[in-house]
């Protein structure tokens, strides 16, 4: 690292891929760190840093919150989004959507309110300096 400058550190993401399998039903809470894709039913809200798809199929009764969501299947519940949302064509969501980027295929089912959000700038300070006292 340089004098004076700051280095962006990255987002580490997780490369471990869970599935939640079609005939598996989970009640509550789920958090995950890597890509998570959803075949059975979770009642309950899930965060990730991730990327969480909801596929053909998959349900999900709770509100999302990932760095990249697509839905295929159903979803009740707000999904937040730090880079994008994908809603495919049969999937049905019924809650609002927020992310930077969203995308809706003909033949999707959305209830709800759709806000895109401008990208956080990375912000660089130079350092501080300090007055020293005269004496």
């Amino acid at each position: 690292m340089a004098f004076g400058r700051r280095e962006e550190q990255k987002e580490v993401v997780s490369t471990t891929q869970t599935v939640i399998a079609k005939d598996l039903y989970i009640k509550g809470d789920v958090k995950c760190e890597g890509v998570m894709r959803i075949e059975g039913a979770i009642e309950g809200n899930i965060s990730g840093n991730g990327e969480i798809t909801i596929a053909e199929g998959g349900k999900v009764k709770g509100d999302i919150q990932g760095r990249k969501v697509i839905v295929i299947g159903r979803v009740e519940g707000n999904i937040n989004a730090k880079e994008s949302v994908e809603v495919l064509e049969h999937a049905t969501v019924i809650g609002d959507i927020t992310a930077e980027k969203i995308s809706i295929e003909e033949g999707a089912t959305i209830e709800g309110k759709c806000i895109t959000k401008k990208p956080q700038p990375v912000i660089t300070e130079p350092p501080k300096v300090e007055d020293k006292e005269k004496k």
